[in-house]
């Protein structure tokens, strides 16, 4: 997949401005605070349908105007695509895909595929499961459009249960109903999500091996309703959720939570056999994190037949000299996106794009 050109009207700082980028590597450089992530979040928004960075449309608006309109051109399993996206601070936001009005995320995936990598992921084993389960619910969604309504219909029916526990006499009646309903999406969320972190320890694995020069063997665990889940527990699915939500009925009606379930799942991360969280080294959970979205990149490649775009937003920074000469040497099939405040470290690159951003606009564009 390839972001031909992107152009901004009232997004974020940018009045109006338009972009052609390279096939392959643009280095978007600049002060901070000047735009530069700002053009990674619009690529971002035309492949799910949101922002990375807000929940709220109307932060994507420019300060004192009423309407953004951003507009795309990218080539898609060897189709030239367009699309549009107008965000009105009083009305829902309208995208359009070659003219076709999109009605839900759901008929938007798949179009344009992003593996995106910024600050924020750094901390992404040492933080909070919640973190990690919506990393993996970005990749799912887009490989399988329908993982996002069952995500979604799964948290509707949980926020049910949840606000039914907390009364001070549940219906235990409705509780069963709402369990009962449960136990076919949450079989189906477990599944996919094994599934994509089975595929994902293979690709890593591989990875983490050849940029730690051998040393390192990377391995995953997914930790759902209560219990590593593995080839027999899946095998016995639908029996598992049900059972343990029988099991857990008294639990949650005394704790009036929900205890177990997707909500709760988490994925472990070890080298060498040794838990990362608890006793890897703050490089060593670098590299981990960048290792899986270097896999995630590949299982696209795996999964559609080509390669998704890598927005890669500050995060040079982060990394070692070894670790940035990996991405930028060992990864030629694919466009890349790279912000950035310093462009002399890019110097060497044989082929791409400099493009520099001052206060919202574009004031060069060099090509190599």
């Amino acid at each position: 997949m390839i972001v031909n050109g992107l152009k901004l009207c009232n997004f974020r700082n940018y009045e109006e401005e338009a972009f052609e980028f390279d096939k392959k590597i643009n280095i978007i450089y600049g002060n901070n605070a000047q735009g530069k992530t700002n053009i990674l979040e619009a690529i971002y928004l035309f492949s799910l349908g949101k922002s990375n960075r807000t929940s709220h449309d109307s932060d994507m608006i420019k300060f004192g105007e009423n309407e953004a309109c951003l507009e795309i051109d990218f080539l898609s399993k060897n189709r030239e695509i367009s699309g549009k996206i107008n965000l009105d601070s009083k009305k829902k936001k309208r995208i359009l895909i070659n003219d076709i009005p999109i009605k839900k995320n759901s008929e938007l995936l798949g179009n344009l595929n992003v593996v995106f990598f910024g600050p924020e992921y750094m901390s992404l084993i040492k933080d909070g499961p919640k973190k990690r389960r919506k990393n993996i619910d970005i990749t799912i969604s887009q490989l399988r459009p329908n993982y996002l309504a069952a995500v979604s219909d799964y948290k509707k029916l949980i926020e049910q249960k949840s606000s039914l526990l907390k009364n001070d006499n549940p219906d235990k009646m409705l509780l069963s109903v709402l369990n009962e309903r449960l136990v076919g999406l949450t079989e189906y969320i477990i599944k996919l999500r094994y599934e994509y972190i089975k595929k994902i320890e293979s690709l890593a694995k591989k990875i983490q091996l050849d940029i730690s020069g051998g040393k390192e063997d990377l391995s995953l665990d997914y930790v759902s309703l209560g219990m590593t889940i593995n080839n027999e527990v899946i095998e016995n699915l639908s029996h598992n959720v049900r059972n343990v939500l029988i099991k857990s009925e008294e639990r949650e009606l005394r704790y009036r939570e929900c205890i177990f379930g997707p909500h709760r799942d988490d994925i472990e991360f070890f080298i060498n056999g040794n838990d990362l969280k608890l006793f890897g080294s703050q490089g060593q959970q670098k590299t981990a994190i960048l290792v899986q979205k270097l896999a995630e990149v590949e299982l696209f490649r795996e999964e559609i037949g080509e390669y998704p775009v890598l927005l890669l937003d500050d995060i040079m920074s982060e990394l070692d000299s070894t670790r940035q000469d990996y991405i930028l040497n060992k990864i030629d099939n694919m466009q890349i996106f790279v912000t950035c405040t310093d462009r002399e470290k890019f110097e060497n690159l044989k082929s791409g794009r400099f493009i520099r951003i001052d206060k919202g606009r574009m004031t060069e564009c060099t090509c190599i």
